[in-house]
């Protein structure tokens, strides 16, 4: 637990992010990476999308920033399927990608909201993670995930293995 008196001094824990993701991300091709977030995304959230709880999304476009990674998510709903373009340079998602919304945060900071140990506002005020653009679709889209329970979504031995990983390194 994190005390008190070391949130004030800044003084909290720094996490690692997991090599397995950093090869993930700079050796997967982006196609690769692209189809892989399609097709998980919208198999995660199938029940999500048919019942209209992504229809905010729906001609808009939210950017996913891992900011110590070369990645770059945007997501957006076209008609019953999300849409997710994946960009690693940071120069064609700043100056080339249109997006409505972007939330920034580092991985180990969408690890720990996955794992269940920190909820967002948390780590908002912590200034981990961070809104630009359209604030009311930013916070939206933080409390639409906010709202999911990764344990019954993401594989068993998936979650536990970020679980893991967060306890090791909080």
């Amino acid at each position: 637990m994190i005390s008190l008196n070391a949130i004030f001094k800044h003084n909290v824990p720094q996490l690692f992010t997991p090599k397995w993701l950093k090869r993930l991300t700079y050796f997967t091709p982006t196609e690769t990476l692209k189809w892989l977030a399609e097709q998980r995304l919208n198999a995660l959230f199938k029940a999500q999308i048919q019942a209209g709880e992504l229809d905010f999304l729906r001609h808009q476009s939210v950017c996913i920033e891992v900011s110590n990674l070369p990645l770059f998510l945007f997501v957006s709903l076209d008609g019953t399927t999300l849409q997710v373009i994946v960009v690693k340079s940071p120069f064609v998602a700043t100056n080339m990608m249109r997006c409505d919304g972007k939330l920034s945060g580092d991985s180990d900071s969408f690890l720990e909201l996955i794992a269940g140990h920190c909820d967002p506002d948390t780590l908002f005020f912590r200034r981990k993670l961070s809104i630009a653009g359209d604030t009311e679709l930013c916070l939206t889209f933080k409390n639409w995930l906010d709202t999911q329970d990764p344990a019954g979504l993401i594989p068993a031995n998936v979650y536990q293995s970020i679980q893991h990983y967060v306890a090791q390194h909080a």
